[in-house]
């Protein structure tokens, strides 16, 4: 990413916040925002830098109040000045103006207005970047929007065909969560969503299931449902891409983040879980635990270039509430959808 030479808008804003919101718990001081004009991978976009103390800032894309042109992104446990402007006017060429919303119980909300539709999964990308040395305990939240609205991608997804498969369903739960949550219920909630920004582009999907039920027939052995869903994706010759969506679990409910995996059978095998890493790291803002060589079944006996991504941990109270949440669930997909258009286009 280089920024562009031209003249950058710029704001930026520094909060004088009193002490009694630290009161609260671990409350995320906003300490400035700016926005400029930058290149990201040869695309003109404009960047909205959200700078917080103390890193894990929650944040997610609101489906409520949606409009073809804005974006609403739900920030919590934040603490905002009470002399911060609540509308910020940039120059029109991409974004319009951005409104910031106070909320109650140390919430707060970004509306972003653009010049031209969003509805695009790659209009956009959001991502969080640590901070280092000095600024070690500070974080950005990174929200990029692109000047051509997603067309780019989205032409490189067109008439291709992509399996999907949804882990678990029916019978198999996969892991449950502290608050009850399933993990097929989760795996199939972001296929789903995954599937339709796909078709949305052009691209054909096949799904190795729809609903809550076994792929093979109700209540199956594991070994018949994995044999089933890699039979699903050969029984498409056109099948040029395997997706498997799964929650992690283990029994310290400490543990947390997401990976991806693949199974050597080829180097694109490796060169889609990367993908799949690098984009779901950077939307979804959880800890990268990798990109790791597995001999699951799904992967192995694939046909095609396949990996399986854990998305988080069900497991990890904050992240079983990330992963039921359907706005974040809508960030995991776009994340999806822009690693299987990277493959393509690359």
């Amino acid at each position: 990413m280089r920024p562009l030479l031209a003249a950058a808008v710029f704001v930026c804003l520094l909060f004088l916040l009193g002490g009694a919101g630290e009161a609260a718990g671990t409350i995320h001081r906003i300490t400035g925002i700016d926005s400029h004009a930058v290149e990201v991978d040869g695309r003109a976009a404009q960047r909205i830098e959200i700078t917080v103390k103390k890193a894990g800032l929650h944040y997610a894309l609101s489906e409520r109040y949606h409009a073809d042109n804005q974006l609403l992104v739900e920030l919590e446990d934040v603490a905002l000045d009470e002399h911060l402007p609540h509308e910020i006017a940039l120059d029109g060429a991409v974004l319009q103006r951005l409104v910031v919303i106070p909320r109650e119980n140390h919430r707060a909300a970004l509306r972003i207005y653009a010049g031209h539709d969003l509805r695009s999964a790659d209009a956009y990308r959001m991502y969080t970047v640590p901070g280092t040395g000095r600024e070690k305990n500070t974080e950005r939240l990174v929200i990029e929007i692109f000047a051509d609205g997603g067309d780019a991608l989205s032409k490189a997804v067109m008439g291709h065909t992509v399996v999907i498969d949804p882990g678990h369903g029916g019978s198999d739960t996969g892991a449950i969560g502290p608050s009850g949550a399933c993990e097929k219920d989760v795996a199939l909630a972001v296929s789903l969503r995954t599937r339709d920004l796909l078709t949305k582009a052009g691209a054909h999907v096949v799904m190795t299931r729809t609903d809550d039920v076994d792929v093979a027939y109700a209540g199956s052995s594991a070994s018949r449902e994995l044999q089933a869903r890699v039979d699903a994706a050969a029984a498409h010759e056109e099948a040029e891409l395997f997706l498997s969506v799964h929650c992690n679990s283990f029994s310290n409910p400490d543990a947390h983040g997401m990976e991806t995996y693949y199974y050597p059978k080829t180097d694109a095998d490796e060169r889609f879980a990367t993908l799949l890493n690098e984009e779901l790291a950077a939307a979804g803002g959880l800890y990268n635990r990798g990109v790791k060589y597995a001999h699951f079944y799904v992967l192995k006996h694939s046909d095609i270039p396949a990996s399986l991504a854990e998305l988080g941990f069900i497991s990890n109270p904050e992240e079983e509430q990330l992963l039921t949440d359907p706005a974040y669930q809508e960030i995991l997909a776009q994340a999806l959808f822009r690693a299987i258009a990277r493959y393509f286009e690359e």
